[in-house]
C-alpha cells in the first residue's frame, strides 16, 4: 500500500509513539506526513484502541488549529496515520533553535491562542488530547500552530513507561489526576497547557527530574517555580494564567479553553498597549521557589521500587527509612507511593501523632478506614466481614459497613488484643492477595505502643502476603528505652533499614537548581553545605533567606544569626534539643563558647561539678541522639553535627552562663 502511492522521503523524527516520515502523495501530488503508531507489543485489545482513538482525530474535521487526517491505513500491522505535511516543523525543535529555549512574549502568546482554540474545537466534539506537549504542536510556513496526535496510544504509553522505565516525552507536561490513572476531563487538557505555556515562556518545564517517576511525582505533590523567577520579562497576569492552569485540584484551573483564550486575548491587548505591570505590586519573590523539591536518594529509592516490585512477584517485605528531622524521609515516602500507584498497587497510608489526645492504634485506623473508603460498602461485607467484629475495637463503624457481629464477649485483654492484631493482618492479607499493598506508616518514633505491637504482628506474618510495609522515623529520637527500639530488635531479621543521609555538594547543588529554577555558583553552594551540613530543611531555610535578599549570586556572609532563627530551623533544632537530659544541655551549653569544636579537657576545666563518668554520660547521650560528633580517632575531640546547633545551645546561655565559660 505505501509503495502503490506513498513514496517515503526522508524521516521527520520519532518518538516513544510513532515514527513520522515526509512522503509523497503520487495520487494527488503532494506532500504528507505518514505517522506509523507503534503497536509492537500490544495485544488485539490494545491495537483496536489505537485505531478508535485515530478515527476520533480524523472526527475532528478541517480546523486550522487542527492536523488534518487525510487517512488512516494499516501497514504489516501497523496504524499509519496520513496526514498534512507542516513544513514548518514542530514546536519543540523550534524551541530547540531559539535563544534560552524560549519564545518572546508576543509569539507565545500567538501560540497559544492557536491551542486554544484547537482545544475547544476539539472539546466540543468530544475530544480529549490527553497528551499536549510541543513535540504534538506542528507549524506551518507560516507559523500558525496546529495540534496534532490526540491521545494516540497515551495509556499504553504510561503503562510502558511504569513497567520498562521509559523516560516518556510527554509526563513533563501529565496533569496530576492522569498521572495517578484517574479520569481525566478537558482540565486535564488545560493543565497540560499550562505545561507547555510554562516552557515556551521560561525555556523548560514547570518541573525536571531524572527519571519519569520523580518528574511525575512533583506533578502530583510540588508547586512549580514561578515562571517570572526563569524570566522576569513575564507578565505578571500571564504567569497567574500559567499557575492557574498548573493548580493541582483539576476544580481550581479555568473551567474550559474558551475562558482561557479570553483572558489571553486581554493579556495580548495589555502587551500591546504596554500595561503589563502586576496589578498587585511587586511579587513576593518567595512566591517563586518550588517546594517539596526531591533529588537524589538513587540506593534508597531503587530499594523501596524494588519492594514494590517483589509485593507484585508474591513476596512481602518491610522496609524503614531512618534519619534526623528534615532530611527527606516523608519525600522519599511520596515518591514511593507515586510509583506504587503508577504501578496500580493499592496504597494505605497511617500518620501517626503526638501528644495527648490520640487513640491507641491511630495509623491503623486511618489504614483500615482508607482500605474501607476504596473498597466501598459492598466489598467491605465480603472482605472484612469475617473480621469486622474484632476491627470494630478500634473502627466501629465496620461493624455497620460490614453487617458483621460483634466481637466476642468474656474474653480477657491479651485475648482481645491478639484476636484484633490477627483479624487485621488476614484482612491486609486477604486483600493483597488480589490486589498488591503498599502501607506506609509516618513518624513511627511518634507511634504509641500498641501500634508498634501490631505492626511487629503484621511484619512477622506477611513474608509470604504481597504486601509492602513501609516505616519511616527519627532516628535521633529513638533511645535504648523507647517502645520502637525494642519493636526494631525483634523485627530485625526481618526488615531492612534505610539511613538517610545529608547532600553531598552535587545533590546540594541540583537541590538548589530545581528549588529555584537556576543553577547557583559553586561557591554559594558551598557556603551553604558548610552552615547546613547539607540538611534539606536547613539548606531550604538558608535558600528562602538568600532569594528573599536577592543574594543568591554570592555566598552567605555574616548573617549566620539570622538564619539560624529562621521558625523552620529554629522549630528542628528546638525539638531535637528537648530530647537530651538537662545536664547534657548544660555540658554542650558549656562546649558551644568554644566554637564548632571542641575537647574533652576544656569541658573538664568548665564543668567541674560533674565527675568524669557523669560527663561522659552526657556526651554518649549527645553522640546516641547525633547532636555531636567524633573529630579525628583521639576519642577526646567532638564537633556539633550543625553549626546552628552549637548557635542555638550558645543562645541558650545567659551573659554570665557565657563570660564564665569563656
Amino acid at each position: 500500500m505505501r509503495s502503490d502511492r506513498y513514496r517515503l522521503e526522508r524521516l521527520l523524527g520519532e518518538g516513544n509513539k510513532k515514527r513520522v516520515h515526509l512522503a509523497l502523495d503520487s495520487h494527488l501530488d503532494r506532500k504528507v506526513a505518514l505517522a506509523f503508531v507503534k503497536t509492537g507489543g500490544l495485544d488485539e485489545n490494545e491495537v483496536v484502541r489505537v485505531r478508535e482513538e485515530a478515527r476520533d482525530l480524523a472526527r475532528l474535521g478541517d480546523h486550522p488549529h487542527v492536523v488534518t487526517i487525510h487517512d488512516i491505513l494499516e501497514e504489516e500491522g501497523e496504524v499509519v496515520l496520513v496526514m498534512e505535511y507542516l513544513a514548518g516543523g514542530d514546536l519543540r525543535s523550534l524551541l530547540a533553535r531559539s535563544a534560552g529555549h524560549r519564545l518572546p512574549i508576543e509569539h507565545t502568546l500567538r501560540i497559544a491562542d492557536h491551542l486554544t482554540q484547537a482545544l475547544e474545537h476539539a472539546h466540543g466534539h468530544g475530544v480529549l488530547h490527553r497528551d499536549l506537549n510541543p513535540a504534538n504542536v506542528w507549524l506551518d510556513a507560516s507559523g500558525s500552530a496546529k495540534l496534532g496526535d490526540f491521545g494516540l496510544a497515551v495509556s499504553l504509553a504510561r503503562s510502558r513507561m511504569v513497567r520498562e522505565g521509559l523516560l516518556v516525552t510527554a509526563v513533563a507536561y501529565m496533569a496530576p489526576e492522569q498521572a495517578l490513572g484517574r479520569s481525566a476531563d478537558e482540565r486535564g487538557d488545560l493543565y497540560s497547557l499550562g505545561a507547555v505555556l510554562y516552557e515556551l515562556a521560561t525555556g523548560r518545564p514547570p518541573f525536571l527530574g531524572d527519571d519519569a517517576v520523580s518528574v511525575l511525582s512533583q506533578h502530583i505533590h510540588t508547586a512549580p517555580v514561578a515562571p517570572s523567577w526563569h524570566d522576569a520579562s513575564v507578565p505578571p497576569a500571564l504567569e497567574a494564567l500559567i499557575l492557574r492552569l498548573l493548580a493541582k485540584p483539576p476544580e481550581e484551573r479555568p473551567p474550559s479553553a474558551a475562558a482561557v483564550r479570553e483572558v489571553l486575548a486581554v493579556i495580548a491587548a495589555a502587551e500591546v498597549n504596554g500595561l503589563s505591570a502586576s496589578p498587585n505590586g511587586v511579587p513576593n519573590p518567595l512566591d517563586r521557589l518550588a517546594s517539596g523539591v526531591f533529588v537524589g536518594r538513587d540506593k534508597e529509592m531503587a530499594a523501596l521500587r524494588a519492594g514494590v516490585e517483589d509485593a507484585f512477584s508474591d513476596r512481602g517485605s518491610c522496609l524503614l527509612l531512618a534519619g534526623e528531622p528534615g532530611i527527606g524521609k516523608t519525600r522519599c515516602a511520596e515518591e514511593l507511593v507515586t510509583y506504587a500507584r503508577l504501578r496500580n498497587a493499592r496504597v494505605l497510608v497511617g500518620r501517626c501523632v503526638e501528644g495527648e489526645g490520640a487513640p491507641a492504634y491511630w495509623p491503623w485506623v486511618q489504614i483500615l478506614r482508607e482500605l474501607a473508603s476504596q473498597l466501598g460498602p459492598a466489598s467491605v461485607r465480603s472482605s472484612f466481614g469475617p473480621d469486622a467484629g474484632e476491627l470494630a475495637q478500634i473502627v466501629p463503624e465496620l461493624v455497620e459497613q460490614s453487617e458483621a457481629v460483634e466481637a466476642s464477649a468474656g474474653a480477657d485483654a491479651l485475648q482481645l488484643r491478639f484476636r484484633l492484631f490477627d483479624s487485621v493482618s488476614r484482612v491486609l492479607t486477604r486483600e493483597a492477595t488480589a490486589h498488591p499493598i503498599v502501607l506506609l506508616i509516618d513518624d513511627l518514633h511518634r507511634a504509641d505502643t500498641p501500634s508498634l505491637l501490631l505492626l511487629q504482628h503484621i511484619v512477622r506474618e506477611s513474608t509470604r502476603a504481597r504486601l509492602l510495609i513501609v516505616g519511616t522515623y527519627r532516628d535521633v529520637e529513638v533511645d535504648a528505652a523507647h517502645p520502637l527500639a525494642s519493636v526494631l530488635a525483634e523485627l530485625a531479621p526481618m526488615v531492612r533499614e534505610l539511613v538517610l543521609g545529608s547532600f553531598d555538594i552535587e545533590g546540594l547543588a541540583r537541590f538548589i537548581e530545581i528549588a529555584t529554577g537556576s543553577a547557583a555558583p559553586i561557591a554559594v553552594v558551598e557556603s551553604i553545605q558548610e552552615l547546613t551540613q547539607g540538611n534539606p530543611l536547613f539548606a531550604t531555610e538558608v535558600v528562602r533567606l538568600l532569594v528573599s535578599e536577592g543574594r543568591m549570586d554570592r555566598p552567605l556572609d555574616d548573617r549566620r544569626d539570622r538564619i539560624s532563627r529562621a521558625p523552620g530551623i529554629r522549630h528542628t533544632i528546638n525539638r531535637r534539643l528537648e530530647r537530651l537530659s538537662e545536664p547534657t544541655l548544660r555540658v554542650l551549653g558549656a562546649a558551644s563558647v568554644s566554637g564548632r569544636e571542641f575537647d574533652l579537657e576544656t569541658l573538664e576545666y568548665t564543668c567541674p561539678k560533674l565527675t568524669s563518668d557523669e560527663l561522659m554520660s552526657c556526651i554518649d547521650e549527645a553522640l546516641a541522639t547525633r547532636t555531636i560528633d567524633t573529630v579525628g580517632n583521639s576519642g577526646t575531640r567532638y564537633q556539633f553535627t550543625h553549626v546552628l546547633i552549637r548557635d542555638a545551645l550558645y543562645e541558650r546561655l545567659s551573659t554570665s552562663a557565657r563570660l564564665r565559660s569563656h
